[in-house]
């Protein structure tokens, strides 16, 4: 499955974090600061539902979600 997320740099962390908890994560985006004016910042994140001999405790965490400081002002 895809989701897309949008929020502030911190929400997005979290967001993320507790998708883990959740699914199996596989692939987490670079952020993409939103259109126009907007200080929110999007991340796609790519997960499969845990399976019968998988948790998402155990499978490998995505890198961490870094955003450059020059793109935070």
């Amino acid at each position: 499955m895809n989701i897309r997320l949008t929020g502030t740099p911190d929400e997005l962390r979290e967001a993320c974090a507790r998708l883990g908890e959740v699914f199996e994560l596989r692939e987490l985006s670079e952020p993409y600061r939103n259109r126009g004016a907007s200080k929110l910042y999007r991340v796609y994140v790519d997960v499969d539902l845990p399976t019968a001999g998988t948790s998402p405790s155990t499978s490998a965490s995505p890198p961490p979600l870094r955003i450059a400081r020059r793109e935070l002002k």
